[in-house]
């Protein structure tokens, strides 16, 4: 059997800022507690944990941040987990304020609340649960998996057992999700195509595959000419099916799906094939251009998606 890169379940990392976020990321990776200066943007890091490849986003929690960005990331995540700092009771508000924005914009994800700093003095965990209201949240969210755990990232107290709790939550929501995939494109920011299945019953002329990677890619240059700072689009609907864009300096992968299909799995299988390309083909895209087109393995993707995606991928027939 091919030996694929493993896929990367994404999840977001928040808090308002000096709530310990990006320390508790270093102590994941090194076992070890480093202070650092918060976050200003985004930070994103690959972490193993109990044989699941995690891709971590860890955001700044200063308020313009949370106001322009947030959003779009907690909406694709995988899994929620927020910190708050249980020793300033100041921002205490504003963190609850802004945790049930997450809750509103990802209303199924599995949430996991950290209240670091329980080496210091700091609010109990009784009366955190009740500030937060965490017992509305069945009400609101029946099918959400949530959990809360005071925690310190400095003296290391909880964070295995928080996370363990966390990945097999992950591993479960991960095995009921599926998107029914209509096409999948991958090609230059240009609009030369490299890779171009449609699996979708539609006429040739409705939807070809030399067309589609063009029609995305002006799609995308306008967006990001009116958006400014190339941030162009992240998604399509249409009618009939959603569209999830992944970018990267010179790439574009294009995920189509049904309407009914999770978007945030569409992401992350979108990621997943820009990064086993660059795993696969390592090398100038141009040695694989040939008459102007590329020439890769007829089915190197789908290949890599029923191998790596196998619960979560239906093929449209």
């Amino acid at each position: 059997m091919k030996e694929f890169p493993r896929k990367r379940i994404p999840i977001v990392i928040v808090g308002l800022e000096f709530a310990g976020k990006t320390s508790f990321v270093l102590r994941l990776q090194t076992g070890e507690f480093r202070s650092t200066l918060p976050t200003s943007g985004l930070d994103t890091e690959i972490l193993e944990i109990q044989d699941t490849i995690f891709q971590l986003f860890d955001l700044g929690g200063h308020k313009r941040f949370r106001q322009m960005f947030w959003k779009e990331y907690v909406k694709l995540s995988q899994g929620i987990v927020f910190m708050i700092d249980s020793s300033d009771l100041e921002k205490l508000n504003d963190a609850v304020e802004w945790l049930w924005k997450c809750l509103e914009w990802n209303p199924e994800a599995p949430l996991m609340i950290l209240a670091n700093k329980a080496d210091l003095t700091h609010i109990e965990l009784p009366k955190l649960i009740d500030k937060v209201n965490l017992r509305k949240l069945p009400h609101q969210s029946p099918t959400r998996s949530f959990q809360i755990f005071e925690i310190s990232v400095k003296t290391g107290k909880n964070i295995g057992r928080a996370l363990n709790w966390f990945s097999q939550k992950i591993a479960i929501s991960m095995s009921k999700k599926f998107i029914k995939l209509e096409g999948i494109y991958l090609f230059l920011r240009t609009g030369v195509p490299i890779v171009s299945h449609l699996f979708m019953n539609q006429p040739e002329e409705s939807m070809s595959n030399d067309i589609v990677p063009g029609f995305l890619n002006a799609i995308d240059e306008f967006a990001s000419g009116m958006m400014g700072s190339g941030e162009g689009l992240n998604s399509i609907s249409t009618e009939n099916y959603s569209i999830v864009m992944v970018k990267r300096d010179t790439l574009l992968c294009a995920i189509i799906t049904d309407k009914n299909s999770d978007l945030s799995i569409a992401r992350m299988v979108a990621e997943s094939v820009v990064n086993h390309l660059e795993n696969a083909f390592p090398y100038q895209l141009s040695k694989y251009l040939v008459d102007g087109k590329y020439l890769f393995p007829k089915n190197f993707v789908v290949d890599y998606l029923q191998q790596e995606f196998n619960e979560n991928v239906v093929f449209s027939t």
